[in-house]
Formats: structure tokens, sequence, C-alpha cells
């Protein structure tokens, strides 16, 4: 299971219209994804968070690691649930039809840089440049748009920027309120 998350994430970055195709041909259902790539990186995520809030970060100690690893896991599952929303309700303004499963599917694929940043940034908070590589979202979530979505070229840049936006925004505004609300 591991390997399979560590080997898609690795293939979505690194040869993204090939894993597409891949995830297309497999026909993954929303369970499988959950329980074998989107849970285990939420698992990750809580635990990255915690050790960097316990010791790596500069108001380190219990309460401010408890409160890095809730506001980190709410933004993310948040982010998941609200972008996948979305998206299946704009779906007929892009030339696609409604299905909630295929929109978490791709949104789960789609935000994987977004979840590398959430694995990292609490090891190595004083790197706030390190956000910039989710600018990268764009490229994964364009292919995913043409190989796994198949939106109509006329409409897939519009398409991209408004998914890759909602991917890379609704959860730093999520982290942002909850933060604000907590302290």
């Amino acid at each position: 299971m591991w390997r399979d998350i560590f080997v898609t994430i690795i293939q979505l970055i690194v040869a993204s219209p090939i894993a597409w195709k891949e995830i297309t041909k497999e026909e993954r259902s929303l369970n499988s994804v959950t329980g074998r790539f989107f849970h285990p990186l939420i698992g990750i995520i809580a635990l990255a968070a915690f050790v960097g809030g316990l010791w790596f970060a500069r108001e380190g100690g219990l309460p401010g690691a408890l409160k890095n690893t809730i506001v980190s896991i709410v933004a993310v599952y948040g982010g998941f649930y609200i972008v996948s929303y979305t998206l299946n309700e704009m779906a007929p303004r892009f030339g696609l039809v409604k299905n909630p499963i295929i929109y978490q599917l791709f949104t789960g694929y789609a935000s994987v840089v977004i979840y590398l940043l959430y694995i990292i940034i609490p090891f190595l908070s004083d790197f706030f440049i390190l956000w910039l590589l989710a600018l990268y979202t764009f490229y994964i979530v364009q292919t995913g748009a043409m190989y796994y979505l198949k939106v109509p070229a006329g409409k897939r840049l519009n398409f991209t920027i408004f998914a890759s936006a909602l991917i890379i925004l609704t959860p730093s505004l999520i982290r942002g309120l909850f933060t604000f609300m907590i302290k």
C-alpha cells in the first residue's frame, strides 16, 4: 500500500500524463482511493504536523503540536470536500457531466503537491517559499483535465485555472481561518 502511494505521487509529479492515463484505465473506486491513498496520506500529514509542531516549531510543545495537527487535518479534509463539491456543481459550465465520485477522485489526485507540502512544511516552517511549489498543481490539474476528465479544449484553460485556484486556496483559507480561531 505505501509503495503504491509513493509511486502514484511520484508518477503524478514526474509523469503526470502517464499517471492520469493509468488512473483512467484502472477505473478506481472511491472507496479504494480513499482507503488506500487519501486516508493514509491524511495520517502522514497528521503525524508530520504533530512531530513538526512538537519538535521543530518555534512554539514547540504538546498543545501547539495538537493544535497544528487539528488545523492541518481540518484544512486538508475540508479542502478536499469543498473543492470536489464545487467542481461537481460547476461541471456543466465546463461541458462536463455532474458525477461527485469522479470529482472526488480528481481532487484527491490533483492535490498531491498540496499534500506533500503539508507533510514537509511542519519540518521546514522557516522556508515559506516552499509554498511556491503549490503552483505545480496547475500542471497536474491541466493534464488531469485533458486525460482524466476530458474537458473540451476550448474550456480547458478556464477549468485549469478555476480548479487549480480552488485546490491551492481552499485548504489555505481553511487553515488561516482555523489558526485565527484557535489563537
